[in-house]
């Protein structure tokens, strides 16, 4: 057991000092839903501050953008130094943007911000990569998030890595922006906001 905990301790490790530099072809992020309003939506980037985007969704209807907006084109950065952590599961890497601006282009990366009084995280894309969360696509083309301790049981118990699907469709705020926005929950359960709905968040290649 020591020796196994060890492995998963390095190679969580290796994935923290990573460098994602190998940038993969453009895509789009589709979500389905049994919610017919979001099923088959899209996710564009919408501002939520100074050099700031989060991940709304294409065709809903909210205070701070317009509607609808075309979805925005991503890309999956991933290491040569890492693979996948376990036989059947996808490469870790990091889900990027470049945001368009007078002067050029900004490359950007989503990281997960934690309000300690909701729920649920809340991707952003800031500038540069230096705290970007860690996703995975598996051989769907879903995005998840890989684990290897099960927080279900007392104590909780370090095993097998696995990959949660855990997004959501949520109306969110934001320094000053309300947004119909993806998001993460923290757990098993539906986020408390009304509004929430399940969704599966999938990535399609452009032509």
């Amino acid at each position: 057991m020591k020796f196994a905990i060890s492995t998963l301790t390095f190679a969580l490790a290796a994935v923290s000092t990573a460098q994602y530099d190998n940038k993969s072809l453009p895509f789009y992020l589709t979500l389905t839903s049994p919610d017919a309003s979001t099923d088959g939506d899209f996710i564009t980037a919408c501002h939520t501050g100074a050099g700031i985007e989060s991940l709304c969704l294409s065709n809903s209807s909210s205070v701070s953008k317009p509607d609808p907006s075309y979805p925005s084109t991503f890309y999956f950065n991933t290491s040569s130094d890492i693979g996948p952590p376990a036989p059947g599961l996808g490469q870790p890497g990091i889900l990027t943007y470049s945001l368009n601006i007078s002067t050029g282009e900004i490359p950007s990366a989503v990281t997960l911000f934690n309000d300690p009084t909701s729920d649920f995280a809340l991707p952003l894309l800031y500038p540069g990569s230096n705290d970007a969360q860690v996703f995975a696509f598996d051989d769907e083309n879903k995005l998840g998030l890989t684990g290897y301790v099960d927080y279900t049981v007392n104590p909780p118990k370090p095993g097998s890595f696995k990959t949660y699907y855990r997004w959501y469709s949520c109306p969110t705020y934001y320094l000053g922006y309300y947004y119909v926005n993806l998001v993460w929950s923290l757990g098993a359960a539906e986020p408390e906001t009304p509004g929430c709905v399940e969704v599966s968040v999938k990535r399609v290649f452009s032509d």
